[in-house]
């Protein structure tokens, strides 16, 4: 029997949905049919995204959801539920970079890393999945933080998929540019899939990640002015397949990794993408 992937009456939400990685992704689903929302947090992708919803013929709602903003996730949460439906499956891939070295690097500027890159991520799956079970999204002050709810201790089946995006930066530390910051929360994040998988399987839920070496996007094609002008032919030398992914294999793959067809036993697992970078 062929494989097919129709993500028709699914509904998948995106963070960072509008632009390089994120961008793909919410291409890939829209393609299979899916209904996609996605969150910004600075460039309003509303152009973009009309285009391609006309092109695909598949609703795409957006929200502005800077992903530190916890309080604001959650109202996302609730809100695009009621208004779109419920959500099937959730792709934190929201994510920012500074290359640094850390003799350099302020409170702030590691705080910001790290909130967006690591918490944002948990605290947005935290939010769906207590949604999921019926308990309010945001976790009560005065509830003790290590006393199960009764939802909590239930074993059921969602059916649900999470897949968040990490970076092989979370694997090898990546030359030239200094980026500890970055890396580490990627690191974290992968580890936070991997922590979660076993946490979260009694409900149904698979959560698994991808970890990306050298994207074509932004980054690629606009490297950092003097030394970084060169980094990217250093990046590629250092890529066996003598090339960097196209957006749209990341996005492909990340629709077929949330399939029915492909994650009904897969959970807890990081899946990297490098063209061979990680082997050496």
């Amino acid at each position: 029997m062929p494989v097919t992937i129709d993500y028709s009456g699914k509904i998948v939400f995106i963070t960072g949905g509008g632009r390089g990685i994120g961008l793909a992704i919410t291409t890939a689903f829209a393609r299979a049919g899916a209904t996609v929302i996605i969150t910004y947090t600075s460039q309003d992708p509303s152009e973009v995204v009309e285009k391609l919803s006309e092109e695909h013929k598949v609703p795409i709602h957006i929200y502005h959801c800077p992903g530190e903003d916890t309080n604001r996730v959650n109202e996302v949460i609730d809100l695009s539920s009621k208004q779109v439906g419920e959500v099937d499956i959730v792709i934190p891939n929201a994510g920012v970079s500074l290359w640094r070295d850390c003799i350099d690097m302020s409170d702030s500027e590691l705080d910001w890393i790290m909130k967006t890159n690591l918490y944002a991520p948990i605290t947005l799956c935290r939010g769906f999945v207590r949604h999921w079970l019926g308990m309010t999204t945001e976790v009560k002050t005065n509830s003790y933080p290590g006393k199960p709810s009764s939802s909590a201790d239930q074993k059921v089946n969602l059916n649900k998929r999470i897949l968040c995006v990490s970076s092989i930066s979370g694997i090898v530390n990546m030359a030239p540019q200094k980026q500890v910051a970055y890396n580490v929360s990627k690191a974290g994040l992968t580890m936070a899939c991997k922590s979660l998988s076993g946490e979260w399987a009694k409900y149904g839920i698979t959560i698994n990640s991808i970890s990306p070496g050298y994207v074509s996007t932004d980054m690629i094609k606009n490297p950092p002015p003097g030394e970084g002008s060169s980094w990217p032919i250093k990046w590629k030398q250092d890529t066996p397949v003598d090339r960097f992914a196209e957006s749209s294999e990341i996005g492909q793959m990340v629709v077929l990794m949330c399939s029915n067809e492909a994650s009904t036993f897969m959970t807890g697992h990081d899946l990297v993408i490098d063209g061979g970078f990680t082997t050496y």
